[in-house]
């Protein structure tokens, strides 16, 4: 009887080991903290050897998940740019954009200043000095604008040029009807990713907030005016406005 009872235990303990060996093996790794990084969503673009990175980098928390941060600067700069022969390429809402320009070229295709305005086109313009304004087309759709009178004297307003635009993404208020862009390959739908891998490095980057990011890239390194500047939303991993420069 005890024998019988012996056997019956054998096969018990059997059994219950071939269950187990049908399981998932066990990971030896599990509840240990790894020592090497996630990896990121998507991989950071390099930059080529040839940038000459800073003494002291940024150290900035955010922008190292979309760019290479070692070649910026304590203040967020690099020494990347678009080059002297960067032409705008420029689209909204089905018309051509490109600066400098005038207002009586912007005209042509519809676009007049905004009703009631501070400034009309006969408006006294200092010297070297820059006014903001709208424009509006018959549709009722907005463009911000600046104009810059590049003389030495004051000139009305009509004889000044614009010198930037500046555009809303209203793409994420109303998906099915919004106000279509594109500016070099950036469009309503960019995630920060797609920016970078359209436009490259910024030569520049500024937080705001956690929420509230713009990348600089300027044409070249004697005028940080000119160039494309890209408002962000690393939150949200999106664009919210556009603008576009060259004062001249």
């Amino acid at each position: 009887m005890k024998k019988a009872v012996n056997w019956v235990g054998f096969f018990m303990v059997l059994i219950m080991a071939l269950s187990f060996s049908a399981c998932d093996p066990i990971d030896k790794n599990y509840g240990v903290e790894s020592s090497e990084p996630q990896a990121a969503a998507s991989e950071i673009k390099k930059v080529s050897d040839e940038v000459i990175r800073p003494k002291i980098m940024s150290d900035d928390k955010i922008m190292p998940q979309y760019v290479d941060i070692s070649v910026f600067d304590e203040e967020n700069y690099s020494q990347i740019y678009l080059g002297k022969k960067f032409k705008f390429n420029v689209s909204f809402t089905g018309d051509e954009f490109s600066v400098p320009t005038t207002l009586s070229a912007i005209g042509k295709n519809g676009w007049k200043l905004l009703e009631n305005s501070q400034y009309d086109e006969d408006s006294l313009i200092y010297a070297c000095d820059t006014v903001d304004a709208v424009f509006e087309n018959e549709k009722g759709v907005k463009i911000n604008a600046v104009f810059f009178n590049s003389s030495n004297s004051s000139v009305k307003l009509k004889k000044c040029s614009i010198v930037k635009f500046r555009i809303e993404n209203d793409f994420y208020a109303n998906t099915d009807n919004y106000n279509e862009f594109n500016v070099n390959g950036i469009n309503n739908k960019m995630a920060i990713t797609d920016i970078i891998d359209t436009l490259g490095t910024p030569s520049h980057f500024y937080g705001i907030s956690e929420d509230n990011y713009y990348l600089d890239y300027f044409i070249s390194e004697k005028d940080r005016r000119n160039g494309i500047t890209v408002y962000i939303n690393p939150t949200e991993d999106s664009v919210t406005a556009v603008e576009f420069s060259y004062y001249k």
